[in-house]
């Protein structure tokens, strides 16, 4: 590939300077075709995205509704997580801590440690949320790391929402006494 390229542009230099059109022509198709094979794939890739995207909302909406929120909540950036809050059965200041570290990531001076922080706070909210729905460490696992799969599972699955459940209110990081 690279090289049927270079042979493309060198001859197409070549073909310029003596006048010769045909051999830049051959270059012209090969680059529009490249672009067109590439707009094929980034549209693709778009429609794929929205997919995913659509799957994610409508599995939340379903988890709320199987918690006995309303639907809507989960559709409002910021109050989903308030409300996830709440049905995990974590503290209010685990929504404080995942909001800032979400805030924090968005800007300059995003780092590894404040990612990995952020993995551990999903993390902790996915762990309450599996043991409230009756689902094991495992699930959770699979919900903070892979949640186009996990969540949907939740949500479409015959997991029952307990809020009963014996879940600690700082989740994994719980303070034995």
């Amino acid at each position: 590939m690279l090289d049927t390229v270079l042979k493309s542009v060198t001859t197409t230099k070549a073909a310029s300077l003596f006048g010769n059109s045909t051999t830049t022509s051959t270059s012209t198709d090969f680059w529009s075709g490249l672009s067109t094979a590439l707009l094929v794939l980034v549209i693709f890739a778009i429609i794929i995205g929205v997919a995913v995207a659509v799957l994610i909302i409508v599995a939340n909406c379903k988890i709320f509704s199987k918690a006995g929120e309303k639907w809507w909540k989960a559709l409002i950036p910021m109050y989903n997580s308030w409300v996830e809050t709440r049905i995990a059965g974590l503290a209010w200041y685990w929504f404080v801590i995942f909001a800032g570290l979400s805030a924090a990531l968005v800007g300059p001076k995003a780092n590894y440690v404040l990612s990995i922080l952020l993995v551990l706070t999903s993390y902790n909210y996915c762990y309450n949320m599996a043991k409230r729905f009756g689902k094991s460490t495992g699930f959770a696992v699979l919900m903070a790391l892979l949640p186009v799969i996990g969540l949907p599972m939740l949500a479409f699955g015959s997991a029952k929402f307990d809020a009963n459940a014996k879940v600690d209110k700082n989740g994994i990081f719980a303070i034995e006494k």
